[in-house]
């Protein structure tokens, strides 16, 4: 499904790394801008070991390799075969920022990805003590990025150009010890227990329980993951039926772009959603995000590394209250927190492709920024939407209401900080057979939406709508400034292709983009169905692409 999507050039994987390392610091609101997404062949270039795995050559098997002594510059170069491969990794060491560890896969005749099946998979015998003695960390995942010492974890790692499948708790594998177990809830195709630098680029990655999962604990840095780059992935049928607690991607991070990967829909009956994360610092930009999941950007507060993302966490951490006076204090964790939590406040998501129709998903809104759980923790920030194309095809009697956002937490004591700048947009709402859902702005009533120019289903500002959104009082609705820059869109012809979602050429859609504020990231590519990129040649036009 889904295979052959994916040009042949190379970007090298060693300067993803060192644009990640310049470009994605939290302290740094501007992220950088790399060239046009191309996945790089799958050549050994760098200055360690090559460990070609496959038929006919050098290592037959994954455990063939000796994954506890790679290093910088080594490359794991993993050959298509028609049966799959059935074994679990583990990286637990290290490469450096220009010479990663990369472990890749060497495209089949017809471009087919290697497959790493996790149905049936086997955990190396002699791996155990890769996993410690905690015995669930065995059914996480197929590929684990993981240094079981307790003041160590991995950096500089690129994993590309593989499918990965079938790591969900109703499949089997083989443990350490050769008994067969399920799968963990939650278990993911790859899982980050901790990790710097990171790049996951080009893999397909099909019905685990996370397509991506990431840890980011409190204990000491050794914890926390840093820096990411997750492009040019295909990720669908993620998530378990019946659950909620498992997503298409599952991020706890500090510094994250995601660029360029297609989301597709999440497993039948699955209640998780498209893209959830718990991040500081992050960039979601030229994606395509399609129906069948709860909702797409579930962009939500930090949970068990609050003290390295916010300030007050950290001197309450150290019983303290005033960063003047706190003896236990360490200056250079405090220049880091501090950093983090700047990061924290602002998130971007532009350029991006958003495909909501209600006869395929459920879901009652696109977007939640905030929190899930403790509102204490929420982002209290802006989210920057922008130059996003948003179709919304939603039946009135499949879903009475659909909201546009969710800002904040309903459950909150207090009224959300959250505010979203929204510009340069289209976002187009009608029924898909029927009459169309009413259309709220916001799931919460609260948080503030600022408006820029944008081409905007106007119904939202109905009376009727407005009654059954608010329940009855559009001033219990969210804060809403700016109405006067939206585009009279009654009676306009359509913006967008209801099945590309091409922008259509009109008055109101060809040059009526506004110019970016300053400080706010440039956008200058855009996605290309599917898996691919091009530069964006202007910004003049509305919406996720330039006209031609």
């Amino acid at each position: 499904m889904f295979k052959n999507r994916i040009s042949a050039c190379a970007i090298p994987a060693a300067a993803a790394l060192l644009w990640l390392a310049s470009c994605q610091s939290a302290s740094d609101d501007r992220v950088g801008d790399p060239p046009p997404y191309r996945l790089p062949p799958c050549e050994h270039v760098g200055s360690g070991r090559d460990y070609p795995v496959g038929p006919g050559q050098a290592y037959a098997s994954l455990h063939d390799v000796p994954w506890d002594a790679l290093g910088p510059g080594d490359t794991v170069r993993i050959f298509y075969r028609e049966e799959p491969y059935r074994e679990k990794i583990v990286i637990r060491t290290d490469g450096s920022v220009d010479q990663p560890i990369r472990v890749c896969g060497v495209p089949g005749p017809s471009g087919e990805r290697p497959v790493l099946d996790g149905d049936g998979a086997v955990n190396d015998p002699d791996d155990a003590s890769a996993y410690t003695t905690y015995r669930p960390m065995e059914g996480l995942a197929m590929i684990m990025l993981y240094n079981p010492d307790y003041e160590l974890k991995v950096h500089n790692v690129v994993i590309e150009g593989l499918h990965i499948r079938n790591a969900k708790n109703d499949f089997s594998y083989t443990r350490t010890d050769g008994s067969a177990d399920n799968y963990e809830d939650g278990a993911a195709c790859i899982r980050i227990q901790a990790a710097d630098n990171v790049v996951i680029r080009g893999n397909e990655l099909e019905n685990c329980g996370n397509g991506i999962f990431t840890m980011s604990q409190g204990y000491n840095e050794a914890h926390l993951t840093r820096n990411l780059l997750i492009e040019g992935n295909d990720l669908h049928g993620h998530g378990q039926p019946g659950s909620y607690l498992e997503h298409g991607l599952y991020i706890q991070a500090i510094g994250v772009v995601y660029q360029y990967n297609r989301f597709g829909p999440n497993a039948p009956g699955s209640d998780g959603v498209t893209l959830k994360e718990r991040v500081a610092g992050s960039t979601i930009r030229y994606n395509w995000f399609d129906s069948g999941s709860a909702r797409m950007l579930d962009l939500v507060e930090v949970e068990d590394a609050a003290p390295w993302y916010l300030v007050s966490e950290y001197l309450r951490e150290l019983g303290c209250t005033d960063v003047n006076d706190c003896p236990g204090l360490d200056p250079d964790r405090l220049a880091k927190v501090q950093e983090a939590e700047a990061a924290y406040r602002k998130t971007y998501v532009y350029g991006n492709f958003f495909r909501h129709v209600g006869s395929e998903t459920a879901a009652g809104n696109i977007v939640h920024y905030g929190s899930d759980n403790d509102p204490a923790l929420s982002h209290d920030g802006t989210l920057y939407f922008y130059n996003n194309t948003v179709l919304v095809l939603q039946d009135r009697s499949d879903l009475w209401r659909f909201r546009l956002f969710y800002l904040g937490n309903r459950d909150a004591p207090s009224r959300s900080l959250e505010t979203v700048e929204v510009f340069n947009n289209i976002v187009y709402v009608a029924g898909e057979t029927g009459e169309p859902s009413y259309f709220c702005l916001d799931d919460t009533n609260q948080g503030t939406i600022h408006f820029g120019v944008n081409w905007f289903t106007n119904t939202w500002q109905d009376v009727a709508v407005q009654g059954e959104c608010y329940y009855g009082d559009a001033a219990d609705g969210p804060t809403v400034t700016g109405v006067e820059n939206l585009l009279d869109v009654a009676g306009a012809p359509l913006p967008l292709d209801l099945t590309t979602l091409d922008p259509v050429d009109t008055p109101l859609v060809r040059d009526r983009a506004q110019p970016l504020p300053d400080g706010l990231p440039a956008v200058d590519h855009q996605y290309l169905r599917h898996l691919q990129a091009e530069e964006r040649p202007d910004v003049r036009d509305l919406g996720a692409r330039e006209l031609p």
